[in-house]
């Protein structure tokens, strides 16, 4: 069998596991496809065409749920770019390895927190007074300025935001965070796929299973408990903060 079709079990296995707490999935894919032979520039892209399939039906799926912010994740959209670019930029004046120790350690300090967490957070959308707001917008240009720096996505930072910084429930933010990725990774891979960063053989099989387990995370975490899906989140920073630690050498 080729080693092209495992992509699909592992899409759909990825994606129900991440779309249920608001994560796109990239963590897990881009590493298996460089492991499949793929260069990482091509890794990356076509990831992001798999992610948009995982964020575009999540959302479909929390929306007939009604679980989704589309304020605050309109306001989570609305700094990215300008935070990608300078942390594009501050990649070539400070010294990479310190700073993603530096990172990773921050998140290996957020997932434990989320892992013992009692609280589970609101399930309505937040007041946009002032604070939520600046808040917000705050956290829009730290989740692109940390995709520009790290090459990571940004959604940890979106879920931090809103589990921390806004005190929304797992529940309400997963939805929420989908849908903003919905409107991002579009544009991103299409910049990818003008630059032939692109493998169809590939990107077909793992988009097919993201595009069953992105709508099944959705449906699957309604079931689960808020500490249940905080605990899973946790457990994918924590995976994360490890990794930049290790990569930092």
């Amino acid at each position: 069998m080729p080693a092209e079709l495992l992509l699909l079990p592992a899409g759909l296995l990825i994606s129900l596991l991440c779309s249920s707490v608001g994560l796109g999935g990239g963590i897990f894919m881009v590493p298996l496809l460089l492991w499949l032979g793929l260069s990482p520039h091509t890794a990356v892209g076509t990831s992001l065409f798999a992610i948009t399939v995982v964020a575009c039906s999540s959302t479909l799926a929390y929306a007939l749920q009604r679980r989704i912010d589309y304020r605050t994740g309109l306001l989570l959209d609305s700094l990215d770019v300008p935070g990608a670019v300078a942390g594009a930029y501050l990649t070539t004046m400070l010294a990479g390895g310190t700073l993603s120790r530096l990172f990773g350690v921050v998140l290996l300090g957020v997932g434990c927190h989320l892992w013992l967490r009692r609280e589970t957070g609101e399930e309505v959308p937040p007041s946009f007074t002032l604070r939520p707001v600046l808040v917000t917008a705050a956290g829009s240009f730290a989740s692109g300025f940390v995709s520009g720096m790290f090459g990571i996505g940004g959604g940890i930072v979106d879920e931090a935001v809103m589990l921390l910084g806004l005190g929304m429930s797992l529940k309400l933010s997963a939805g929420t965070a989908m849908f903003g990725m919905s409107l991002t990774t579009l544009p991103a891979f299409l910049s990818h796929l003008l630059l032939g960063h692109f493998s169809p053989s590939h990107a077909l099989p793992l988009a097919a299973g993201c595009a069953l387990g992105g709508p099944l995370g959705a449906i699957t975490s309604r079931g689960l408990s808020t500490r249940t899906l905080q605990r899973v989140l946790a457990a994918v920073i924590l995976l994360v903060g490890i990794r930049l630690v290790l990569r930092a050498g």
